[in-house]
């Protein structure tokens, strides 16, 4: 019994120097790293010297049972993490979306698909919740990740703007003036095509929509200018694009509807 609590309580504040350690308890986590790492050790001599004196069945069962509570505790913090970051988006969505003005329906993502070079997300949106082709689909802070080309009664499903089909109308941020058009290479990949030879433009521009389109309004950012290729003869340049987000993290999406063509005054 003595060995099991110290196993327990040794177990818990390895925990819990687990979550300060990655943060979680911020502005606190400097105190308690500060308070718990040398209890810590304290307690880890104290354990050793009262596991070396148990009997070997028993030393047996206790590093069973410690493993077993280490591993509950490893998948606890995995879990908390990804709740975490799905609060973090969906606050970051709410909060450009209040700014904006923009009209919108949220969806969570249910499935993903990648064959034949497809990019392509499922969404438990649908016809019912007055989603058209077409529309736009952000995520984060108001960033364009593709539209919706498939809808059913309440599943939709987007396209995102690194599928190779996709096209979309794209400016130069702080320029209203359309400057190219952005199209998706797969595998995450994107390119700024048809830019007009001579036009001015460096790495980490940012690219927004261009607002040209029906259902995409303008300003929505794509990405920065990553390499911008092409000679001075060429009619045309192409840039390459670096998304601005990780796409096979996205949970929780915005569709903006056809009131959101303008934010509201």
């Amino acid at each position: 019994m003595r060995l099991n609590r110290w196993l327990i309580l040794l177990g818990a504040i390895i925990l819990i120097v687990i979550l300060g350690l990655a943060g979680l308890f911020k502005p606190v986590g400097n105190l308690i790293q500060t308070i718990t790492l040398p209890v810590v050790s304290q307690l880890t001599r104290a354990t050793e010297y009262v596991f070396d004196s148990a009997p070997e069945s028993e030393k047996d069962a206790h590093i069973q049972d410690l493993e077993s509570r280490l591993n509950n505790m490893t998948v606890d913090y995995v879990h908390l993490k990804a709740l975490e970051e799905e609060n973090r988006s969906l606050r970051a969505q709410a909060q450009f979306l209040e700014t904006s003005g923009y009209d919108s329906v949220g969806a969570r993502v249910i499935g993903r698909e990648r064959q034949n070079g497809r990019s392509l997300l499922l969404v438990d949106r649908g016809s019912s919740d007055n989603v058209e082709i077409g529309q736009a689909v952000i995520a984060e802070e108001g960033i364009f990740i593709g539209k919706i080309s498939q809808i059913r009664d309440r599943v939709a499903t987007v396209e995102l703007f690194t599928d190779p089909q996709s096209r979309v109308a794209a400016s130069l941020q702080g320029n209203e003036s359309l400057i190219g058009v952005v199209e998706g290479r797969g595998n995450g990949a994107l390119a700024l095509t048809f830019i007009p030879s001579g036009t001015e433009m460096s790495r980490d521009e940012i690219v927004v929509t261009a607002g040209t389109e029906e259902h995409v309004p303008g300003h929505l950012p794509l990405g920065v200018v990553n390499v911008v290729e092409g000679k001075p003869n060429d009619p045309f340049l192409e840039a390459s694009i670096e998304p601005l987000l990780d796409l096979e993290r996205v949970v929780f999406v915005n569709i903006l509807r056809p009131a959101a063509l303008r934010p509201r005054l």
